[in-house]
């Protein structure tokens, strides 16, 4: 197995972008000649921002990229350890599909807070014509219908009881 190095990293990223060193280079702000010698180890301690950017367009890890250019005492608060070798590309996805998440739990809780104030109006309208009829005060609703009612509302309480759809969340959160 090739031992990692910032030349096996670099040219394993820009293969698997099918860039060439040219192509790398101008997409980086770099002149050919400077990505040229970062790769071939001519350069002792690369700019951590032109590695910031390498990693970026080449979706590589960040901390392993600091790590064999010589900055390991970096590598530690780069990023959590949750999301250590994840790319630049990888992090885009995880905050993407969190966004997505936050809104349709959000969207969720809306939908069942909103069932759950229903229920209550009906079951406020229930107690009070149950009232009427106990008090003898004269009305059409009878105990059969108070009973249906009440049947409907728990069926809609059921939709409330649900948990929810948790393989929905992000794979990485």
């Amino acid at each position: 197995m090739e031992e990692k190095t910032l030349r096996t990293l670099i040219e394993g990223g820009r293969e698997a972008k099918r860039f060439s060193q040219r192509e790398l280079a101008r997409r980086i702000g770099l002149s050919n000649t400077s990505l040229n010698d970062l790769e071939k180890g001519k350069v002792q301690k690369p700019d951590i921002e032109i590695l910031r950017k390498i990693a970026e367009e080449l979706d590589l890890s960040l901390k392993e990229l600091l790590s064999v250019a010589g900055y390991n005492e970096l590598t530690t608060w780069v990023v959590d350890d949750e999301f250590k070798n994840k790319s630049s590309k990888d992090l885009k996805n995880i905050i993407k599909e969190a966004r997505a998440f936050k809104y349709d739990i959000l969207d969720w809780d809306a939908k069942k807070r909103a069932i759950a104030g229903d229920v209550m109006g009906k079951l406020d309208r229930i107690a009070y014509k149950l009232e009427l009829i106990k008090d003898n005060r004269g009305t059409s609703y009878t105990l059969d219908e108070a009973v249906k009612d009440i049947k409907e509302t728990v069926e809609e309480l059921d939709k409330v009881a649900k948990k929810y759809d948790y393989s929905k969340l992000p794979y990485d959160v």
